[in-house]
């Protein structure tokens, strides 16, 4: 890990590790809440995806357009070739077609993700 620009105003390496900490934890804490994990946007696909069967079922031509936006935004979100292949055509089986291209994406995000395993050790003192 490069060195913070900490380490000159502090001495004290107890105190740079736990500044370290400190601003690692706020990193994380700030993703958490401004993030979807591939997880969590697998699972919104499956809803969007049920409404899409609805229409299907009830023969509509298209979907409404409150699922169409939020597939918009899903599949801008995974990928852009995506969205661009999904244009403006509200057709339920084309909807269909995206969204199992985009679930597709989602979980082997969500497998990458799980198998990246434990952050690396950062070491309390640089070795010299």
């Amino acid at each position: 890990m490069a060195r913070m620009s900490l380490g000159a105003a502090y001495t004290n390496p107890y105190e740079v590790t736990a500044l370290q900490i400190a601003a690692a934890r706020a990193q994380l804490t700030f993703r958490s809440r401004h993030r979807r994990t591939p997880q969590q946007r697998l699972d919104a696909s499956d809803i969007l995806l049920d409404h899409v069967e609805r229409c299907r079922m009830q023969l509509s031509p298209t979907v409404p357009g409150w699922v169409f936006e939020q597939v918009v935004a899903l599949t801008s979100s995974v990928d852009p070739g995506l969205r661009l292949a999904l244009g403006l055509n509200r057709d339920p089986d084309h909807i269909g077609r995206i969204l199992f291209q985009v679930q597709a994406r989602l979980m082997r995000a969500a497998l990458d993700e799980r198998a990246r395993g434990l952050a690396p050790v950062i070491p309390l003192f640089p070795a010299s």
